[in-house]
C-alpha cells in the first residue's frame, strides 16, 4: 500500500513537472527499473537482498537510493577576501548575538553607524568592520569601549579579548582594556590570514 502511495507521488510530481515546464504531462510515466538505477539485472518486483545503495525503512520496505557517485561533490564555499567576513574558528554570529548585554550595545553601535558589521575569527578576537560614524558621531570612542567591555563578558573574561577595527579592507586600529588605540602600530592583525 505504502509503495502504491509513493508510486502515485511521483506520477504526480512528474506531471507537475512537466507542465511548469511548459511541456504537456507525460501518461505513460513509469519508474526506471531496478536495473537502470543499481545496475543490477533483478526487476524491480522481484525480491532481492538489498545492497549497499539501499537502506531499509522502519516497516521493512526496502528505499531505493542511488549511488553516491550520481550526486555531485559537495564544494565548499568560496574563501572570502573580506577580513571582516572570512570563516574562521569563532562562534556564528547568531551565537553571539545571544548574548543579551552584546546584542545591545551592538546594536547601537551599529544604529550610530560606527560599526556595521563584525566576525569572530577565533574565541576572543572580534574583527569589526567600522563605517561613517565612526568618523562622525562623537561618542564613538565611548561605545566601542563598551562593545568591547560587552565581547568581553560575552568570552567568559578571556584575558586576551581584542576587538580590531576594521575599514576599506585594513586593520586600522583596536579595542582592549587599554581603550581604543588608532595607528600605524595597531594595524597589524592579530590573526594572520
Amino acid at each position: 500500500m505504502r509503495s502504491l502511495a509513493l508510486l502515485g507521488s511521483l506520477v504526480a510530481i512528474g506531471a507537475c513537472a512537466s507542465t511548469v515546464q511548459g511541456r504537456p504531462a507525460d501518461s505513460s510515466f513509469s519508474p526506471p527499473s531496478r536495473a537502470v538505477e543499481t545496475g543490477d539485472s533483478t526487476p524491480l518486483g522481484a525480491s532481492a537482498r538489498p545492497t549497499e545503495s539501499e537502506s531499509t525503512g522502519t516497516s521493512g520496505d526496502v528505499a531505493m537510493v542511488t549511488g553516491p557517485e550520481s550526486y555531485p561533490a559537495p564544494t565548499a564555499p568560496a574563501a572570502s577576501r573580506d577580513p571582516v567576513t572570512q570563516t574562521r574558528a569563532g562562534r556564528f554570529r547568531t551565537e553571539l548575538l545571544q548574548d543579551k548585554e552584546f546584542r545591545l550595545v551592538f546594536g547601537d553601535v551599529q544604529r550610530l553607524k560606527v560599526a556595521l558589521d563584525f566576525h569572530e575569527a577565533r574565541w576572543g578576537l572580534l574583527k569589526l568592520l567600522v563605517g561613517p560614524g565612526f568618523d562622525t558621531v562623537s561618542s564613538a570612542g565611548f561605545n566601542l569601549e563598551h562593545l568591547y567591555r560587552a565581547y568581553k563578558a560575552a568570552s567568559y573574561y578571556s584575558n586576551d579579548v581584542v576587538v580590531e577595527l576594521w575599514k576599506a579592507g585594513a586593520k586600522i586600529g583596536e579595542v582592549t582594556d587599554a581603550g581604543v588605540m588608532i595607528g600605524p602600530e595597531f594595524k597589524v592583525p592579530r590573526d594572520p590570514f
